[in-house]
């Protein structure tokens, strides 16, 4: 049976020495390698634009402080350089939303109120929709159960029923 540490000393003579680790790795050029094969980088959403609204579906479940805020606002402003008017947020897929998400919509609400847009949510699961509630958010933010309902409601004169 042969065994690769058992050696004679006159053969160890003939042969050349390999190296076993003779390739080492950059960590960050490695990392970069591995997001350059991935999908687009930082997607949180998919969009599409029906009229002078742009519709964001969400792919993440998640939008927190730590992981949410920098790609929505991210996203944003993506869809601001759309020339969409106004915005629906397809939120189907988030099951989380902390406060920090809250501000950073706050925030883009107030940009696009400047020259008339709005923004409205569609799909919102229970614990998203609970949060706005309570932040009395829902006030602001037109919640409905689906996209079409959702522009609809952005098509709606202020002082509307809804």
């Amino acid at each position: 049976m042969f065994n690769l540490f058992n050696r004679q000393p006159d053969e160890a003579a003939d042969q050349p020495v390999v190296p076993t680790a003779s390739l080492v790795l950059d960590q960050k050029a490695a990392r970069s390698t591995l997001n350059a094969q991935r999908a687009p980088r930082n997607k949180v959403a998919t969009v599409q634009r029906m009229g002078e609204a742009a519709v964001a579906t969400f792919t993440v479940t998640e939008l927190t402080q730590e992981t949410g805020v920098a790609l929505l606002a991210e996203l944003l402003d993506d869809l601001g350089e759309t020339g969409a008017q106004h915005f629906v947020l397809d939120i189907q897929n988030v099951q989380f939303m902390d406060s920090a998400c809250l501000g950073c919509l706050v925030a883009a609400l107030n940009k696009l109120a400047k020259s008339g847009g709005k923004i409205a949510l569609a799909n919102t699961a229970n614990s998203v929709q609970y949060l706005f509630k309570m932040t009395q958010l829902d006030r602001v933010f037109p919640i409905r159960n689906d996209v079409m309902a959702a522009l609809a409601a952005l098509e709606r004169v202020p002082g509307e029923d809804d």
